[in-house]
């Protein structure tokens, strides 16, 4: 069999001078950490670790639940990447580990060994911008730790996102590592230029017929061997047929949907879909999803809980994509993930990438993973085109050129060119691909070269008498809207958002993994004495639905108010385009206000019949009964929807309403009172 390798030249990999300086550097051991929600504070972890391998430590990238609170003093130094979620609260993989650190059972001074810095990623569109990092930070400092750097903070609302914030702290975190912990004597980082070995690689399957695996160890990928990827570079791709590469020239071009196999996530529920409707109206630009699913066993959750949808890429792309990287060969053959580092002295064992699947029943294949595991249709990061020019040749004047331009890419000094190139466009990498055409990726590097795919969160619709079937099964709706947006530059492919694309194919009866998460609005049952003002526009209805139906039945079940005014003094602002293509469950929120005293209002911005309105605007016009609902009642508010102007639009119109109904409150004041509510937990807002 032949080995897909690179028609380039090989990245610059000296195995003995690493093997010299080994010793020298055994115990520089580095651990990097992260808390993240959808992944961005895991790409801030990894690329720290890239930066700490450099300097010739050995890192290991972990989420923080994954770690005990021991395992911190074993190693040198600690980095932790955490996004605040929430309202200022700790991402799901991040819990536990921060519920030990608050333990009144840990003496001050129990960390004084341990030298550390964090970045934090944040949304200034929310009241508590980073705090989550914020507090860490003090509560390491409050058991003795010692920060070796100044602690750095990305902004999402930033033009360029969190990455603005974090190229700055990087450049100060790699000084600082130098200074803290320098080099043994001759002992020199590792360049930009060469090539960092990953921890782990993609090898031929054991168990494949035995003259297959000979083939397969003949051309270098005997991942025991250290030869690396010299090895494999040198496979004999040249001897390949030719493959011509089809493109798509048609932007409705009919797609085969990914198979109907659960991806086998580990705890995770299956559930059956038994709808998926488009409840917008036909000819409406955009089409919003309610799926209905059944789980096989039961789950409580409340409001603000949310699923994650695990998506799939399109048989056609992932064709495309195998044809572009001639993998053709070995696309169909079992492989087995391998280490590719085992005496290396590490305080712990690098987690295998596919570790969060279970896959003992089934084998593993370059065309399974593509469809399954790795993301090809997203959007590229800069660390995607500094991995690329690793493969880059410079034999020819096209390999010379195209890489030169992915090192422009990869410049953080450049991120206007990266910018106008991969998210102006939503260039995927299937696409990038498809430009740089010299560059072939190794199959055994799959893994490390392109990025995985991650489970989307979708916010739960469903609540009160809707979290059960008449079976008694749990019921878990999902309102969802199709992101297909127009690219104002590549007109020959359509664009698609990768997990909803996927969901429009999802057919009933049709059975799927989904992870099921609380949220974080914490809402509870002993709260329904205080009135709750709902502002959810868009599919930013969904946990206000949830919400509505579940304090009707938890004040039915309770049995302190009377039928007919179990939501009075409720407030659900709702926002969309028009009455008669997006005013998402219409009938119930009728029905509730007629027969249980919620209070309905709706903003149009699209209406023909009326002036353009917005949730804040409603939220000014309905000044009266927000403010009695808000300050004299001691209610809650909840804000879902869009990030961005939305959220902060908003809390001014919510300042107005107080500064104007108090009859005495200034602005400060004002401001003041909101701020209570907030570190209180009666003013919550999530937005995506």
């Amino acid at each position: 069999m032949n080995t897909a390798g690179s028609t380039g030249s090989t990245p610059a990999v000296n195995g003995g001078i690493a093997a010299r300086s080994q010793q020298k550097t055994q115990d520089r051991t580095a651990l990097i950490l992260y808390g993240s929600e959808t992944g961005n504070a895991q790409d801030v972890a990894e690329e720290v670790g890239r930066l700490a391998e450099r300097l010739r430590f050995d890192a290991t990238v972990l989420d923080l639940d994954s770690v005990q609170l021991r395992d911190l003093l074993k190693y040198k130094m600690i980095v932790f990447a955490l996004s605040t979620t929430g309202q200022g609260e700790m991402p799901q993989n991040a819990r536990a580990f921060w519920k030990t650190l608050l333990s009144g059972a840990l003496r001050p001074g129990v960390l004084r060994r341990m030298r550390f810095t964090s970045f934090g990623l944040g949304d200034s569109s929310y009241p508590r911008y980073n705090v989550a990092h914020r507090m860490l930070c003090g509560r390491l400092s409050q058991l003795g730790a010692t920060s070796f750097c100044e602690r750095g903070e990305g902004n999402e609302q930033h033009p360029e996102g969190h990455s603005a914030g974090f190229r700055e702290w990087i450049v100060q975190l790699k000084t600082a590592m130098l200074e803290t912990f320098p080099l043994p004597d001759n002992v020199e980082a590792l360049g930009e230029a060469e090539f960092l070995e990953p921890k782990w690689k993609l090898a031929l399957s054991q168990e494949q017929d035995g003259s297959v695996v000979a083939n397969g160890e003949a051309q270098g990928t005997d991942l025991g061997t250290g030869r690396g990827v010299d090895a494999v570079m040198s496979s004999t791709i040249n001897d390949l047929p030719a493959v011509a590469v089809a493109s798509s020239t048609q932007a409705d071009k009919e797609q085969v949907p990914p198979s109907t196999h659960p991806v086998p996530v580990k705890d995770s529920y299956l559930a059956d879909l038994v709808a998926n409707d488009r409840v917008t109206a036909a000819d409406h630009f955009q089409d919003v999803r309610l799926l209905d699913f059944r789980l096989d066993r039961h789950y409580d959750y409340g409001p603000g809980a949310v699923a994650v949808v695990y998506p799939k890429n399109f048989p056609s792309d992932v064709d495309e994509f195998i044809k572009l990287m001639r993998w053709e060969e070995v696309a169909d053959l079992p492989l087995d993930v391998v280490q590719t580092r085992t005496d290396t002295g590490s305080q712990s064992v690098a987690p295998s990438p596919l570790r969060h699947l279970n896959l003992s029943a089934r084998s593993t294949t370059i065309r399974w993973l593509l469809e399954n595991v790795i993301d090809i249709m997203s959007i590229p990061r800069r660390s995607f085109f500094a991995n690329l020019a690793y493969f880059a040749g410079n034999s020819t004047e096209d390999e010379e050129y195209q890489k030169e331009r992915l090192l422009e890419l990869a410049n953080p000094e450049l991120i206007d060119e990266l910018w106008d190139y991969t998210t102006r466009p939503k260039r995927t990498i299937l696409e990038v691909m498809m430009d740089f055409t010299t560059i072939q990726i190794p199959w055994q590097y799959a893994l490390s070269a392109l990025p995985l795919m991650r489970g989307r969160q979708f916010s739960i619709a469903s609540g009160g008498e809707f979290k059960q079937d008449s079976e008694g099964r749990t019921r878990v709706q999902l309102l969802v809207a199709i992101a297909d947006p127009p690219s104002p530059i590549i007109k020959w492919r359509r664009r698609h958002g990768v997990c909803t694309r996927y969901i429009t194919t999802l057919q009933p009866g049709q059975k799927i993994n989904i992870g099921m998460q609380q949220g974080y609005l914490d809402v509870r049952p002993n709260e329904l004495e205080a009135p709750v003002v709902m502002v959810g526009p868009g599919t930013g209805l969904a946990p206000m639905r949830a919400m509505t139906h579940q304090r009707h039945l938890w004040a039915r079940e309770q049995g302190k108010t009377p039928s007919g005014k179990r939501l009075q003094g409720d407030i659900l602002v709702f926002g969309c385009r028009s009455k008669e293509s997006d005013y998402f469950f219409h009938d119930e929120w009728k029905k509730l206000s007629e027969t249980e005293g919620l209070q309905e209002y709706t903003a149009f911005s699209r209406d023909k019949d009326a002036p353009k309105q917005y949730v804040q605007d409603q939220i000014r016009t309905q000044g009266k009964n927000i403010f009695e609902a808000i300050y004299e009642r001691g209610g809650r508010i909840y804000v879902c929807g869009s990030s961005g102007n939305m959220p902060k639009g908003v809390r001014e119109a919510f300042l107005d309403v107080l500064a104007e109904h108090s009859g005495s409150l200034s602005r400060e004041e004002a401001e003041h009172y909101l701020d209570s509510m907030e570190k209180a937990g009666r003013y919550k807002q999530e937005t995506w």
